[in-house]
């Protein structure tokens, strides 16, 4: 299937110096508003009223650190989960060898092997939580766990922090995805205000070719530093995975 194309923005100023510029335009076509539309009548009324509109409209998105900070938000948590649970995994281990000295048999049950391929995965770390829940769940094996000091909870947090993960995970991603939503919605907006003052600034050409003071107002300038062309965040690294 075909990939949605990636917006882009038709422009490579800053998106404030190019809605600055913007309405100080408009605010100039609207006082020379007649003489434009006596050129090109397709600039007459609403054309003022829905540039004016579209200015507001790209102001009131809010800018891509407010995404990221939601973005990082999200992260930061997951990451504090991957914590826990990589603590409360140790713990376990601590907890199976005193019960079970020396069972390389019994380590191996719980996962141990697959710990260090695990441990920085987002996606491997909740896998081998509940491998170790179901094991240490196990009447036999909770049993002796109690006896030596591992508490029932403690047991019972082994799956909770897998499903932790795996919710705080989806959470992240559905940030990710929605930092690149609000991006797309932020350039189209800005792109309509370019197309709008592009037009004026090109009809101004021909309407003020005689009148050099005017002829300027209208003139696009360049930024002195170019924006990005295309807004591509970039996103909060992902924990660690190995199978990623």
């Amino acid at each position: 299937m075909k990939h949605p194309e990636e917006v882009l923005r038709d422009f490579k100023k800053t998106d404030e110096e190019m809605l600055q510029q913007s309405e100080l335009k408009l605010a100039s076509f609207i006082g020379n508003k007649s003489l434009f539309v006596e050129r090109f009548p397709q600039l007459d009324d609403p054309f003022a009223a829905e540039w004016g509109s579209a200015n507001n409209t790209a102001r009131s998105i809010l800018p891509d650190y407010a995404s990221l900070a939601n973005q990082s938000g999200e992260t930061d948590a997951l990451m504090v989960l991957l914590d826990q649970g990589r603590n409360l995994y140790q713990m376990l281990l601590l907890y199976v060898q005193v019960a079970f000295p020396g069972d390389a048999t019994m380590l191996k049950l719980f996962g141990q092997p697959q710990y260090a391929t695990s441990s920085r995965s987002h996606l491997k770390l909740p896998i081998l939580l509940r491998l170790a829940f179901a094991e240490a769940s196990k009447p036999e094996n909770k049993a002796v766990l109690i006896a030596k000091g591992m508490k029932e909870t403690e047991i019972a947090s082994l799956e909770t922090l897998a499903e932790n993960i795996v919710n705080q995970n989806i959470a992240r991603e559905k940030a990710m995805k929605a930092r690149t939503n609000d991006a797309n919605k932020r350039i189209t907006a800005l792109n309509l205000v370019w197309e709008k003052m592009s037009l004026v600034c090109q009809c101004a050409k021909l309407v003020f070719q005689n009148d050099a003071t005017r002829y300027n107002l209208f003139l696009l300038s360049e930024s002195s530093a170019p924006a990005k062309s295309a807004e591509t965040p970039t996103l909060t690294p992902a924990p660690p995975a190995n199978n990623q």
